[in-house]
Formats: C-alpha cells, structure tokens, sequence
C-alpha cells in the first residue's frame, strides 16, 4: 500500500516547489502597493487556479496536465496549443533566469557594475544556456545538483533575506517606503502602467497547476487539498511581502534592479560590515539559478517528442540521442534563447528588456489559463460521472464563483501586460506593444496553421515503417 502523503508534506512540498526569491525585486519595486497586489494575485489568480487544476488533475490523472484536460473538453487541436504555448513560454521564462545568473556574476568578482552591462549580460547568458544545453545531452547530468541547488541557492538565500531584511529595517526604520495609508497602499487605478505590475506579481504563481498531481496522494484530498492550497498561498504571499517590503525599504524605488536578486543583500552585508559574504551569497544564489535552469532544459522538451511522436510535428521533431534526449527540440530551445537574449542588445536598460520578457512569458502563460479554465467549464457538464476526488468546493454554484474569480485575474493580467509600464521609457511604448500582440497572436496561431496542415505519416509508427 503507497503512503499518503500528509497535508503538512503537500504545504512544505509546495512551498520549496514555488519558493523562490526571483520576483522579490518586483514586488519590491511597487512598496506599500505590493500588499494590494499580493491579495489580488491570492485571490484572482493564485486560489482559484489552484483548485481548478485539482479537480481537473483528480478526473483525468494520466501524465500530461493541462494538455490532457483541455484535450478531454476542446479537442486535440487545442490540446496541440497547450503543449505548445507551455513549451515556448519557457523560451522567454529560461532567458529571465538565465539573466538572474548572469547578473550574479559581477557580485561573485567584485564588478557590480556589469549587472547592468548589456553587452556583458547577452554574452554570460548565450554562453551559459549553451553550456547547460551540451550538458544535459547525458541524462544523468542533471540528477549531480538539483538537489544541493536549491538548497545552497534558493531556500538559505530565502531564510536569509527575511532575517536580513526585518534586522536592516528596525535599525535604519522607514526610510524608503514612506507611511502605509490608502494612497500609498491602493495604486492609482487611472494610470494603467503601475497597475502592469499585477501581471509580474501574478507571475510569481505561475506554474502552480503542477502541485496538483498530488492531489490524488493525498490523505482526504476533499478536505486537505483545499486547506494545502490556502495555507500554501497564504505563506507565499507573507513570505513576498516582508522580504519585498525590506528590500523597499533599504532601496529607493527607482534603484531597484529588478533582475539583480543580490542587490538588498549587498546593503544588509555592508551594515554588518562583511562586505565579503555579498560574494559568498552571490555564488550560491548563482548555483541555485544554474540548477533550476538545468532542471527546466529537458522538462518541456520531454513533454513536447510525446505530442511529436503522436504525429503532430514532422519526424525531424522525433529525435533522440542514445540517452533518449529530445534532441531537436533542446537545440531549438537554446536557438530561441539566444536570438530573445539579444533584445538586452537593442534595448538599453536591463530592466526594460527584462520587463518586456517577463510580460510576454506572462501573456502566454496566461493563454494557456484561459484554456483550462474552458476545459473545467465543459467537462463539469459534459463529463459529470467521471469521479474528481478533489473538486472545486460548492458545486457548480462554487465551481463557477472559482472560474469568474479566475477569468477576472487572468483577463486583467492579460491587459495590463500589455500596457507599457513606467518603467518602460515612452520612446519604446509601441515597441513594447508590438512585442506583447505580434508574439501573443504569431505563437498561438503557429500552432493552429501545423496542426491543420499536419500528415499522417508524421506519427512515429508510421514513420517507422516507412523507414522500413
């Protein structure tokens, strides 16, 4: 008999799941604000897609996800457009990170400076990814550091910024963030381009569809699930806010570099007078980002040869080396990775291209929401026998207060993307939005124009035998 696991583990798996200090510089970056749009993330986004994607995962647990559900309700056509979107947003997700390494270097050897260096930047992160990708062409690559890289990289830097952060704000007192008051804790809801950052707050949840494959493993998943998810959001959004509001605090607003994770802890370190563990901790923040980025090169592109295989790319999209490598589609993958890298080239300041990245990645995933929250719509009515052992509490009635909440978050966080934010400087509006609607409209319709034009002699059996 298989264990259950409790729902402290499903909390503590979440957590170290989604726990990360990546956004913290975003949220950091609106002060006061952050609170306002943590809540809304919480309650717009975060909750409601969490318990969508429970019950989806509790009636249809086969290996796939969303790309399983949407194609249960709408079809293989729309579930062709899942897998796809899920795989190229991580083309513009892997160049964030790989900028939050990148920015890492310049702290490990005592040049600060070249965190903004655009040029410095473009190359470490070409580089990097292309030495990650050659690597994970042995399986086993990956295995040696996942484990040690989230610990020295993601949760000690995670528990240190916390302590560091309250420590530094009861000696300095507010110095940055000004008083909490309605002003400052409401943004300005008729300038659209502060209330763009709800779209990179709310991608700090991204991704937290994947936590539901454990609800089936789960003691009493009608009861604990639900608690798991709550519980697991509510700890989330603490966690953001103070380290956030710390780092506001310590930094002027219009200083933070929202892709230099290292920039608050460099301030604590120098109060404390060693300025050396700035160093120390920029090399094992650098560890963790390279360890998460080596556990994302294959995840997608395993996910991607299944729908090839299944006859819906052509056979060159087959490939595997004798390690079982998705070979193509790793290769594709550092290709686009490098050729979006180099708008840290044409655009001047880091923190606008990072932006423009970050809202893409956003939109798309966002496509995607909309497509799941579809397919749980359909299926409840459609599919009604089929058991969910997690299902979205209150019935229907419930069911659709959880997807109106969801679509609300999701629409909003589509537009405000966008719209371009005050950090985006006006002579680069348009480019910016062009960026938004041509890439959101060219990459869902990518796949619509394969899928239609698709052989069946794609599928692998029957390339095979034509080999043969």
């Amino acid at each position: 008999m298989v264990k259950k696991i409790t729902l402290f583990q499903l909390i503590a798996l979440s957590i170290a799941f989604y726990g990360s200090i990546r956004n913290i510089p975003t949220v950091a970056s609106v002060g006061w604000a952050g609170i306002f749009y943590m809540v809304c993330a919480a309650i717009f986004f975060a909750i409601p897609i969490s318990l969508v994607a429970a019950e989806l995962a509790t009636g249809w647990p086969q290996e796939g996800g969303p790309q399983v559900w949407v194609k249960a309700a709408l079809g293989p056509k729309w579930a062709f457009v899942t897998s796809w979107l899920l795989w190229v947003q991580m083309f513009f997700g892997m160049v964030m990170v790989s900028t939050a390494f990148a920015a890492m270097i310049p702290y490990i050897i005592n040049r600060p400076d070249l965190a903004n260096n655009n040029t410095f930047i473009v190359i470490t992160v070409i580089i990097t990814y292309w030495i990650i990708t050659l690597l994970n062409f042995k399986a086993h690559f990956g295995k040696l550091i996942s484990t040690w890289g989230a610990v020295i990289g993601i949760y000690i830097p995670a528990i240190l910024l916390i302590v560091l952060g309250l420590w530094y704000s009861f000696k300095i007192g507010n110095v940055n963030l000004g008083p909490l008051n309605m002003d400052t804790l409401i943004p300005n809801l008729n300038s659209l381009d502060k209330f763009s950052f709800f779209a990179g707050i709310c991608f700090i949840f991204a991704g937290l569809e994947i936590a539901s494959v454990h609800a089936n493993d789960i003691d009493n998943p009608k009861r604990n699930y639900p608690i798991a998810v709550f519980v697991t959001i509510f700890l989330m959004v603490i966690f953001n806010l103070i380290a956030a509001l710390t780092e506001a605090n310590a930094i002027p607003a219009d200083k933070i570099n929202l892709a230099v994770i290292i920039q608050p802890f460099q301030i604590y370190f120098n109060a404390l007078g060693i300025p050396w563990m700035t160093n120390i901790l920029a090399l094992m923040i650098a560890f963790g980002v390279f360890a998460q980025l080596n556990a994302w090169v294959l995840g997608p592109s395993k996910a991607m040869i299944k729908v090839a295989e299944e006859g819906l790319l052509p056979p060159i999209f087959q490939k595997r080396n004798k390690d079982n490598i998705p070979v193509t589609f790793v290769i594709i993958q550092a290709t686009v990775i490098t050729l979006v890298t180099l708008l840290y080239v044409v655009v001047p300041e880091i923190n606008t291209g990072f932006i423009m990245i970050l809202m893409l990645t956003t939109i798309l995933y966002c496509v995607v929401y909309v497509l799941i929250l579809l397919a749980e719509i359909i299926l409840k009515y459609k599919m009604p026998e089929v058991h969910r052992s997690t299902p979205v509490p209150g019935g229907k009635i419930g069911m659709w207060i959880t997807v109106i909440l969801a679509f609300i978050g999701v629409i909003t966080t589509i537009i405000v993307s966008i719209i371009p934010n005050s950090d985006i400087p006006e002579d680069l509006h348009t480019a910016s939005i062009l960026i938004q609607v041509l890439g959101t409209i060219i990459l869902v319709i990518l796949p619509l124009i394969i899928f239609k034009y698709k052989k069946p002699t794609w599928k692998k059996g029957d390339v095979l035998n034509e080999q043969q």
